[in-house]
């Protein structure tokens, strides 16, 4: 398994440079002091040493960056902006938790969203939602470096469900399209915003920097990849 750790750069250019568990990240560090030394893509995917433990840097071994560290100082929160979670990690989270929608529909003959909601209650205040909980992400806020709180993942992740609740109710509601009713066109008619409103989403995700969508934007979030539990509000 995998694990974030401080190692010896392989670019040959720094003292050590922060491994997030997948890849190499802009974090370096040299004689306990850190830095940003940011990497091409081909740099990144380079292959690991081996030295998980650098024995001149026992505060970076344990400690994920974040500011200036010495011998002796206390692990302090790392940057998420060098812990980012990959586009593709994240378009698979939403294809599982659509898998495991139509498998509970097809299988069990039950409104696959509620288990779905009821798994997402829970583990919002982790500051995940069942997708990211399965492939290790996690939401952080930039203002504070730490995870997501549980209104703020509601907030966040609800508003969204509702599209899938809206699609059932039209399904559900005009099995006639002939006979649609006034209420059937304002569901229809918000179905048409809600999905105007992913695409528009999904189109900054794919184009800016940090990877953040609109609504990470107006809530100041990241999507972290956090496979050793780094940011998991428990910890603290």
């Amino acid at each position: 398994m995998n694990t974030s750790a401080w190692e010896n750069d392989p670019t040959g250019r720094h003292q050590y440079r922060w491994w997030d568990g997948e890849q190499w990240t802009d974090q370096v560090a040299d004689d306990g002091v850190q830095k940003v030394d940011p990497l091409s893509h081909s740099e990144a995917k380079l292959p690991r040493t081996g030295h998980q433990h650098p024995p001149s840097a026992p505060s970076l071994t344990h400690g994920p960056p974040g500011g200036e560290l010495s011998a002796g100082s206390s692990s302090v929160p790392p940057d998420p902006l060098s812990m980012l979670a990959s586009r593709w990690r994240r378009v698979s989270a939403e294809l599982i938790v659509i898998v495991i929608e139509v498998t509970l529909s097809l299988l069990l003959e039950i409104l696959s969203v509620i288990p779905i909601l009821i798994w997402s209650l829970i583990v919002f205040s982790r500051g995940q939602s069942p997708g990211k909980q399965l492939l290790k992400m996690r939401v952080v806020r930039l203002d504070n470096h730490r995870s997501a709180t549980w209104g703020l993942m509601a907030l966040r992740h609800l508003v969204l469900k509702m599209e899938v609740v809206f699609v059932l109710n039209f399904i559900e509601m005009s099995d006639d399209y002939e006979e649609l009713s006034s209420t059937d066109i304002a569901v229809f008619a918000i179905l048409v915003f809600l999905s105007l409103w992913a695409l528009a989403n999904f189109i900054v995700f794919l184009s800016t920097e940090n990877k953040q969508a609109i609504w990470d934007k107006m809530l100041n979030t990241v999507v972290i990849s956090d496979p050793d539990g780094i940011f998991d509000p428990r910890r603290r």
